[in-house]
């Protein structure tokens, strides 16, 4: 005999909500044993008793555990018709479309979608709109246009609201006044800028300056685009409204785009190279507490995407071709995790000095020699490189472009007569090479200069060492080099992060200005993750989103300008570096000292 469906669907539940009402009802009403129950729904015993508990829980705390929908009715009645109906049929007999009344509608505030116009309409029997003159749907768009729609009253429009103009006799501190920024972790940087004497370096730069906007401000307010990851051609403006952000640059307001721009182009040459290099002097005995003494050079083109201009053309790695560029030059010391130098005045024909240039330049700042140079084969000549061992006694090592024949013809050296070794590199560890060390004569060259030759660095054709040094082993030669993987590492943080590369857009900095203030955001982020427990090799990308990119209240005080950070998870590690510890005077805010506390 079939069952009865009707009793089954009772008896037999399939939704796991109806199941779980039928276990508790034959538990409390049936008052049938947790067993049998389990028995009976295809469920384990565990399962069936942690329900019953839970269901006691809840109602021992007031809740009501819902096992059935509570359907919700709809609006018994139209809401929206009542209101624009005599509306839709006034703007019909001006012979206004759909569109043109659904436009009409929402200028004055009203919301009708085309569907419910043209649900009206046929209610009204004037769904048919004959076709109009051409003067008839100017009138109209004019109409709408304008906002003098008949019968419709239109709100005027209310004014944007336009930012305050930067100026520093604006700058409020009054003890008391509260701000809260996005960004308040930016003024983590404020008290290593005061330490390097920041207002003092624009100063002796001789850096260009207003009555309204100082030459601090200036540079400060183009620094702080560069600690926020905030790309150029994505618009200063964003920031015009961030009073907090004008008062890290000492100023009401950040400037805005055109004031940063033709201050960029005020500037020359000499005050470019004036302000990296007294950067360069106050910032390395803080972050590079051992002398520098090996330093990795190398050079990047920035391409230039905009109108065509008179730039040399230079090889771009990230298209693989020739384009208008400008040849950039930077230097850094291996050891210590700074740039050093930064020029973009350099020519095709001149390139080749840069070595030189560079170590006179170094000479001028500390009153030394480096010991050591690396770079690839491209950055200079043979030439220079007599220079360096003949003239400056310096020791270097670069790569020596290999051309088939002489590939070829190490190719075919006995085995014998290589030497195996065992390096140790990061990511590549206990890397097995062989090596064969001799002297060559080199074009321009005069005597013999030293060349190592090494398979198994990843290369299908030997890779080509050549150094005037004598004493070090061919082993350690080669190590020394890899160090110089450092400078493209920067130069790759300089592009993605710093935004180097970026010199098409709607602020149109100077390039020159651009590498000091990339070379200044550098060495910041440099000094906070020193500052920072367990965050030494951290990259300023991760530094910026863990504690840079936090929002905070700032509150003006008598003495001293209170950040009060938002709680994040990598608060304590702030905490701990005590960064306020030392109270330093800020000059550009009034000789204020900051003090920093998180939530």
């Amino acid at each position: 005999m079939a069952g009865n469906p009707y009793k089954d669907f009772f008896l037999e539940p399939v939704a796991s909500r109806h199941r779980h009402y039928e276990c508790l009802r034959a538990r409390f009403v049936e008052g049938r044993p947790i067993q049998d129950i389990a028995d009976r729904f295809g469920l384990t015993f565990n399962t069936v008793q942690s329900r019953v508990r839970d269901f006691k829980a809840a109602l021992d705390k007031g809740h009501t555990p819902a096992f059935f929908l509570e359907p919700r009715t709809g609006p018994k009645s139209d809401r929206k018709k009542p209101v624009v109906r005599q509306h839709i049929v006034r703007l019909r007999a001006r012979r206004y479309s759909d569109q043109d009344i659904h436009r009409a509608l929402r200028r004055a505030g009203l919301e009708a979608s085309v569907a419910l116009i043209d649900q009206v309409l046929r209610e009204e029997g004037l769904a048919a709109l004959g076709k109009r003159t051409r003067a008839e749907r100017e009138r109209i768009a004019e109409e709408v246009r304008s906002g003098e729609i008949p019968g419709l009253t239109v709100p005027p429009p209310q004014a944007p609201r336009m930012p305050n103009v930067a100026d520093v006799r604006r700058l409020d501190l009054t003890p008391g006044r509260s701000l809260y920024s996005r960004v308040a972790g930016v003024f983590l940087f404020a008290p290593f800028l005061a330490q390097m004497h920041l207002d003092q370096i624009a100063s002796q730069a001789a850096m260009a300056g207003t009555k309204m906007i100082p030459a601090t401000g200036y540079l400060l307010s183009l620094l702080a685009l560069k600690l926020l990851d905030k790309e150029r051609k994505s618009h200063i403006t964003d920031w015009n409204f961030d009073e907090a952000l004008g008062l890290f640059a000492g100023l009401n307001v950040p400037p805005k785009d055109s004031a940063a721009t033709d201050y960029s182009y005020r500037l020359t040459q000499g005050q470019h190279n004036g302000l990296m290099a007294r950067w360069v002097t106050n910032a390395y005995p803080v972050l590079c507490p051992d002398s520098a003494r090996e330093f990795a050079l190398d050079l990047h083109p920035i391409p230039h995407r905009g109108a065509p201009k008179a730039l040399e053309n230079h090889y771009l790695p990230q298209t693989g071709k020739a384009a208008p560029s400008i040849q950039s030059c930077f230097a850094r010391s291996v050891d210590s995790p700074m740039l050093h130098y930064a020029n973009a005045d350099v020519l095709r024909e001149e390139q080749d000095q840069f070595p030189l240039h560079f170590i006179a330049y170094w000479k001028a700042i500390t009153g030394v020699k480096p010991d050591w140079l690396y770079f690839d084969s491209k950055l200079t000549t043979y030439a220079v490189l007599d220079r360096l061992d003949k003239e400056e006694h310096i020791h270097f090592i670069t790569i020596r472009r290999r051309g088939t024949r002489m590939v070829s013809k190490l190719l075919e050296r006995p085995r014998s007569e290589w030497t195996k070794a065992c390096i140790d590199t990061p990511w590549r560890r206990h890397q097995h090479i062989a090596y064969l060390d001799e002297h060559v004569r080199l074009g321009q060259y005069e005597g013999l200069c030293r060349q190592i030759a090494v398979t198994g660095l990843g290369r299908e054709t030997p890779t080509l060492f050549l150094t005037n040094n004598q004493d070090e082993t061919a082993r350690n030669v080669i190590v020394r080099y890899i160090k110089r993987n450092a400078i493209e590492n920067d130069l790759g943080i300089n592009v993605n992060f710093f935004h180097l590369n970026c010199l098409a857009s709607e602020v149109r900095l100077n390039v020159n200005l651009d590498l000091a203030l990339t070379v200044m955001a550098n060495g910041c982020y440099r000094w906070l993750a020193q500052r920072l427990k367990g965050c030494e090799k951290m990259e300023p990308k991760m530094l910026y989103r863990k504690f840079v990119e936090t929002g905070g209240r700032l509150t003006i005080e008598d003495d001293t300008i209170h950040v009060a950070l938002d709680r994040r998870s990598h608060n304590p590690i702030l905490a701990q570096a005590h960064l306020d510890q030392e109270p330093t005077a800020i000059p550009w805010l009034g000789g204020k000292h900051l003090r920093f506390t998180y939530a």
